[in-house]
Order: C-alpha cells, then structure tokens, then sequence
C-alpha cells in the first residue's frame, strides 16, 4: 500500500503560515496598543502636573499673561490627550478585525487538521486490513504446502 498522503495539505500549510501572520500581526498591534495607552497615561499625568502648577501661581498671584500661556499650554495637551485616545480606539478596532481574521483561520485549519486525522485514521485501517489479508494469505499458503 502507498504511503498516506493528504490531499488537501498545501491548503493546510497556507492556513497555518497565514495563521502564523495574524498572530504576529496581532502581537504588533497589540504591542502598540500598550505602548500609546503608556504615552497617554504620562500626557495624563503631564497635564494633571501643569493644572497644579497653574493653580498654585493663580493662587500666589501671576500675570495674566502667564495664565493664557498656561491656557493654551493646557488646551494643547488636552488636544493631544484626544488624539491618542482616538488612535487608541481605531487600534483597537483594528485588533478586533485581526481576531476576526484570526478566529475563522483557525477554525478553517482546525476543520483540515480534523480531515487529516480521520483520512489517516482510515489510511491506518485499510493498512491493518491489507496486512492481515497479506498474513492470512501466508499461513494459508503454508499450510497448503504443507499437505
């Protein structure tokens, strides 16, 4: 009997390369989903830090000039801190697509690999039929001789 050979294997090989890709694809994203959220924390904290600056030189008593400065200083951070939430939100939205993709290629895989073992398992089967016939075959024809 030949050796077993899955028909369908260059079509699970692509799903497992492909797989292999959304995987670091998602790892990427996902790295650069914690970094941005880490910038957006230290803007957050950077600008908690200004507003207790700004408050405390009201309170002392500065010129109304420094309190604009300060103002548009607080306007631009706050301006930014939207930004990265909303880069943030589409990274993530992004990350949700590539699970998608990640999810249906893995069950597409998971479906052949299942093909694979039943075809193998049949394969095995057959195997152990033809060897027992081959066997019977030798002890018939021996004892057959032997009369």
């Amino acid at each position: 009997m030949k050796k077993f050979e899955f028909n369908l294997q260059p079509i699970l090989n692509l799903k497992q390369q492909s797989e292999k890709i959304e995987r670091e694809k998602l790892s990427k994203i996902m790295a650069e989903i914690h970094f941005q959220k880490e910038k957006l924390n230290e803007l957050i904290n950077h600008l908690n830090e200004i507003l207790e600056k700004n408050n405390k030189a009201i309170n002392e008593g500065t010129t109304a000039i420094k309190i604009a400065e300060y103002d548009a200083y607080v306007k631009k951070i706050q301006r930014i801190i939207e930004e990265k939430k909303e880069l943030i939100k589409k990274l993530e939205e992004d990350a949700d697509i590539i699970k998608e993709n990640l999810l249906k290629i893995s069950k597409e895989k998971k479906a052949l690999e299942n093909l694979k073992e039943k075809q193998y398992s049949e394969y095995q089967y057959l195997l152990n039929l033809e060897q027992n016939k081959f066997i019977d075959e030798q002890v018939s024809f021996r004892v057959a001789k032997s009369y």
